[in-house]
């Protein structure tokens, strides 16, 4: 098993531990976050197996600048929350967004503060900086680029309660185009939020186009809202007609918000069809659970740039028709958190939500999820109380219900139908037990001690368990520099592996089995496939397409491929007029170098195609798809994608797990004035991750 991490902070509210797809733990720590970033595998083998893998980021978070959270002057006390406005920020809660959204395809990191602001925080390229890039918060406002004081019943919609990232809305791929939509990749990014003013908004995170609006590096889009009525009771426990209820009815609150998986509606097949679909939004409003649903349509923009694949969204936010029934499902108070179960291609869609004393399941089948069916009988609705005792008969004690103040888990199988079985203790509280058991042989407390667990988190077939450890018989005191909490991880799959870095790699698919030339294969089909009328005009066009053709002749053996160099040379030739001949006769050789250009090569026709050194001026030859040299001896790398030579520091990239250099294709639009050449745009949105492992990318090494 994984060895455990322990962390020098006490976490700050429930559900503090966050595990991103790209293999990053968040922990809620007061006023800090605390971030950790798997280390590269050590190479050194004799030394022992996950010791100290992690490198640990504590990223302040309560501090703002007067731009992000504006002065609030007192208002009457509907409107007003003093805890609010002069609480320290402290952490309440966090959650990584779906993989995609942040730079370089990695997950933003999404922290709400108690003063109610909801910030997006995203790594800065290397390893250990993270920024604030945005405000949630500032969506409400009338100008979110300038946000104003606000009052009354703006302040209040301002003022975010819960959030949740719902899962990507993925567009079905299309036929057209060289290379997957990032719609159809990665999906679109839709957060739900509930505010102040009892509503629950949908909003669309984007992030802007590299080297474009670097004061605004993410948009946020309002796509519906769903007021909740206060009708209904909110807090039925409340005795009836009292002042207690009044209060509790008018300051009711979304407290617990999820989305549930998207189901397709409607699915055009031409590129200009919009595609729709469904999800139901599950809230806990007050201590009554609410359901509505989200419909969103997204259509391809006439108005996107070329080399992008844009989708502009519509939603709205209306009842479903299991909406009426919903606060009936369980008479016990909803206390959080809410979550759904879903595997395709199961006919079955489970709400779990937690009450005070029991879990609920709630199954709906996939027909009346989207409604396609209004069958309410479908619906089957179990409640399983939280005991002491899982069996009762008549002949044993009788069951009962007992506080826990100790770390208590179950788990439940999910099959087609729903969920099934009797619940069993998860491996994870064997491991927690047995920390627990040595904290309290380390202190003498004989068997006087209790384990709280602030959060589970998932990853592939492994769950990570944040709990901390406590003496129960005694005032517990302790210092800042006593603080401790364990991450501690467990499989319920007998296979799992032990190493945390072949759980947090790439998932096995079948490019695996391909060498790096095979990868290099389809990248340079992809270059020169673009070698069309777009490519007459554009210089730097035609210098990607000569690049891939030489590297095709340098590191291809393929007739196919060769050939398809053969003939784009030949393109190129009669475009620009350069004297490709050597390159156009070498296609037919094998694995043949490219000699370097002279410097009356350099000064005639289709100059522009060719490396030329930046530090003596010579030219540089092909002698392989990683390394250019140039005739006086210097040395460069190639980028591993475009197969240009990098000639200067500060414009890579580098994949975080083989470290293979790449151009980064931001700092070049940067330096371009967001300007990039629409090959170049399209192949490195293509290819957006490492082209030989998988990887992420990072800014630096």
């Amino acid at each position: 098993m994984m060895n455990p991490v322990i962390l020098p902070c006490v976490p700050s509210c429930f559900e503090a531990l966050a595990w991103s797809a790209d293999g990053d733990f968040a922990v809620a720590a007061g006023e800090y976050v605390q971030i950790l970033t798997l280390k590269p595998p050590n190479k050194d083998h004799s030394g022992p197996l996950n010791q100290n893998e992690w490198s640990i980021t504590r990223l302040r978070v309560n501090l703002f600048t007067q731009a992000e959270w504006q002065n609030i002057q007192p208002q009457n006390r509907d409107d007003f929350s003093i805890g609010a406005e002069q609480s320290t920020s402290t952490v309440v809660g966090l959650a990584w967004s779906p993989p995609g959204l942040a730079r370089f395809r990695r997950s933003v990191l999404a922290v709400l503060t108690s003063n109610l602001l909801l910030s997006l925080w995203e790594s800065a390229g290397m390893p250990g900086q993270w920024n604030r890039v945005a405000v949630i918060n500032h969506a409400f406002h009338l100008d979110p680029t300038a946000p104003a004081p606000l009052s009354g019943l703006e302040l209040r919609r301002s003022n975010i309660r819960s959030f949740q990232w719902c899962p990507p809305l993925h567009v079905p791929p299309r036929n057209s185009g060289l290379g997957p939509q990032a719609e159809s990749r990665w999906g679109v990014h839709l957060l739900m939020v509930t505010n102040d003013a009892n509503e629950a908004v949908l909003l669309r995170i984007q992030r802007s186009a590299g080297g474009k609006d670097l004061s605004v590096p993410y948009s946020v889009q309002k796509l519906a809202l769903y007021p909740f009525d206060n009708v209904q009771k909110h807090y039925p426990q409340s005795c009836p007609g009292s002042l207690l209820e009044k209060a509790l009815q008018i300051k009711a609150r979304a407290l617990s918000v999820s989305c549930g998986p998207w189901l397709a509606v409607a699915e055009g097949e031409g590129d200009e069809d919009p595609f729709s679909a469904t999800a139901m939004i599950a809230v806990s409003f007050g201590t009554r659970l609410r359901t509505f649903k989200a419909l969103v349509t997204l259509q391809k923009s006439d108005q996107a740039e070329s080399g992008s694949s844009d989708f502009v969204a519509s939603a709205k936010l209306v009842d479903h028709s299991t909406s009426p029934a919903a606060p009936s499902w369980t008479s016990r108070p909803v206390s959080g958190p809410i979550r759904w179960a879903y595997a395709a291609p199961s006919s079955t869609v489970t709400l779990t939500a937690a009450t005070n004393a029991s879990l609920l399941l709630v199954s709906f089948p996939q027909a009346l999820y989207n409604e396609s069916s209004s069958t309410m009988s479908a619906i089957n609705v179990e409640e399983r109380p939280l005991s002491g005792f899982v069996h009762e008969n008549g002949e044993g004690p009788r069951r009962y219900m007992e506080p826990v103040s100790g770390g208590l888990g179950a788990t439940f199988d999910l099959n087609g139908s729903g969920i099934s079985g009797d619940p069993r203790l998860p491996s994870w509280n064997r491991v927690m037990g047995d920390s627990l058991e040595q904290f309290d042989l380390d202190r003498d407390l004989g068997g006087q001690s209790v384990a709280r667990v602030w959060g589970l988190a998932s990853f592939r077939d492994v769950v990570a368990v944040l709990f901390s450890r406590h003496p129960t018989d005694m005032i517990e005191y302790r210092v800042t520099s006593d603080e401790r909490s364990i991450i501690a991880f467990a499989s319920e799959s007998a296979d799992h592996s032990n190493d945390i870095h072949a759980l947090l790699a790439p998932s096995a698919s079948v490019t695996e089995s391909w060498s790096p030339k095979d990868q290099r294969e389809a990248v340079i089909s992809y270059l020169l496939s673009s070698m069309d009328s777009e490519a007459e005009g554009d210089t730097e066009t035609q210098r990607l397409v000569y690049a891939a053709a030489c590297c095709a002749i340098v590191d291809q053996q393929g007739r196919a491929i060769r050939e398809h160099a053969r003939l784009s040379l030949e393109k190129l030739a009669a475009l620009t007029g350069a004297d490709l001949s050597e390159e156009i006769r070498k296609c037919g050789n094998k694995m043949i170098a490219v000699s370097a250009k002279t410097t009356a090569q350099f000064s005639g026709p289709g100059a522009h195609l060719f490396e030329r050194c930046e530090i003596c001026d010579a030219g540089i030859s092909w002698t392989s798809a990683n390394d250019a040299r140039c005739v006086e001896g210097h040395l460069f790398v190639r980028c591993g994608l475009s197969f240009l030579a990098i000639q200067e520091p500060g414009l890579s990239k580098y994949c975080s797990l083989c470290r293979t250099e790449y151009i980064n294709e931001e700092t070049i639009a940067q330096i371009h004035e967001g300007s990039l050449c629409p090959l170049f745009k399209s192949v490195f949105g293509a290819f957006d991750t490492c082209l030989y492992c998988g990887g992420k990318f990072q800014a630096g090494l």
